[in-house]
């Protein structure tokens, strides 16, 4: 598997955390906290009273806050290398996705969910308008 030039992709990889695989972890060398979801959380069986209570807020890149849940310590470990990590726990942004019951592809650039009528329906992103939000993004920094 090799990396195919050029690209501008995050870097996604997979990580035991606890004891499950997780397959899409983002990493993000600008950040310097560790968030993991409370859906993420909840998928893994996670027990709620590991998790210590917190109110502290997180400021992201954008500069827009948002307060943690909690936090919680888990086991990483990547081949033989594993660490105690120390996470923030973060709701996550898209309770509509799950209301709807849909399901992302960024590959394909598409959402989709089941309609009134009970057929899947589909919406297809604009990949040129998200490529010119990515770059007015950059030229603001």
């Amino acid at each position: 598997m090799g990396v195919h030039m050029p690209h501008n992709n995050p870097l996604l990889v997979e990580l035991g955390i606890g004891n499950c695989k997780v397959t899409k972890v983002l990493v993000d060398t600008g950040s310097s906290v560790d968030l993991i979801f409370r859906d993420t959380l909840d998928n893994m069986g996670i027990d709620p009273v590991d998790m210590k209570l917190s109110s502290q807020s997180i400021t992201g890149f954008n500069g827009s806050s948002k307060t943690m849940l909690s936090t919680i310590r888990l086991t990483v470990y990547a081949y033989r290398v594993t660490r105690t990590v120390k996470f923030s726990v973060i709701s996550t942004n898209t309770p509509w996705i799950h209301s709807m019951k849909a399901i992302t592809s960024t590959y394909h650039q598409c959402l989709k969910f089941p309609g009134l009528d009970g057929q899947i329906k589909t919406l297809h992103g604009d990949q040129q308008a998200a490529q010119d939000l990515l770059i007015a993004t950059v030229e603001l920094q």
